[in-house]
């Protein structure tokens, strides 16, 4: 079986197909193919590929709609794994210094919203002792947080940490108590089930991906773009700090997304179309 991730991969993938005649599964996950306005090359190339495909996956269902709405093409919600054994639940790392500890995890770029949680977190939380955001990532809108950091006179309670090894990530989000991004579109959100793992609440977007994920035991789920819902998702989550179970949010997350649990699932994919 050829196995190929993202549209532009399995495009490639079908001339080999082809060649050697052996069956093709696609997972795909790119943003590309749920924009607004869908780039003229990406449709045709995705087309080609989906056509050419013995069997397509998609990691949610939002993208298993898309995908047959504008392609005409029957594919089947599979998740994204998640590496739970990185980003596994550890109760002793939270502090009890007195610090709120926010974090954020994503490319500095528009689509990410980085400039929307520094808004909100300056509207809800100016006056407010004891709070940190944190945001690990790196992108062109980087001066436009930093300016947006020293106009609301957050330097000491906003860290931009870069680019930073998924050890370093995973133990900074096992302290702290709440994992927030307003994506406006993600075709599933692995950041948000990274954070689920370690037993940590989440704020993220109706952007596509989260919401076959988050709900009310786990976090909450806010309009995209909307500062004012941003804003009161993060006072809630303030105030509301002990109403998660983070032992039971990581339990749930490594049942659905384990490697052990995806690979069940996708070999079941494999045998379908390994013809006899």
């Amino acid at each position: 079986v050829l196995h190929a991730h993202f549209t532009d991969l399995s495009y490639v993938i079908v001339s080999l197909k082809q060649k050697i005649n052996v069956p093709l599964v696609i997972t795909e996950h790119s943003s590309a193919i749920i924009q607004p306005k869908l780039n003229k090359k990406v449709f045709e190339t995705a087309k080609k590929a989906y056509g050419s495909a013995d069997a397509v996956v998609a990691v949610s269902p939002s993208l298993v709609k898309v995908i047959e709405d504008m392609f005409e093409i029957k594919s089947r919600y599979l998740p994204n794994i998640v590496d739970v054994k990185t980003f596994d639940y550890e109760p002793i790392k939270k502090t009890k210094d007195g610090v709120f500890r926010f974090i954020s995890v994503g490319n500095l770029k528009f689509s990410k919203r980085m400039d929307l949680i520094i808004e909100a977190f300056h509207n809800v939380f100016s006056d407010t002792p004891n709070m940190t955001l944190t945001i690990f990532g790196e992108g062109k809108e980087r001066c436009k947080i930093e300016k947006l950091i020293k106009q609301y006179d957050l330097e000491g309670k906003v860290k931009l940490m870069g680019m930073q090894p998924r050890s370093v990530i995973a133990e900074e989000l096992k302290s702290s108590d709440c994992f927030v991004l307003p994506s406006r579109f993600e075709t599933f959100g692995v950041v948000y089930a990274e954070a689920l793992s370690t037993g940590l609440p989440v704020i993220a977007t109706k952007c596509g991906g989260p919401e076959c994920f988050v709900h009310e035991e786990n976090g909450w789920l806010i309009p995209v773009d909307d500062k004012d819902a941003l804003g009161y998702a993060m006072r809630c989550m303030y105030e509301n700090k002990k109403m998660f179970d983070r032992k039971r949010i990581s339990e749930e997350i490594k049942a659905k997304f384990s490697p052990e649990s995806v690979a069940k699932e996708l070999i079941k994919v494999f045998k379908e179309v390994i013809k006899p």
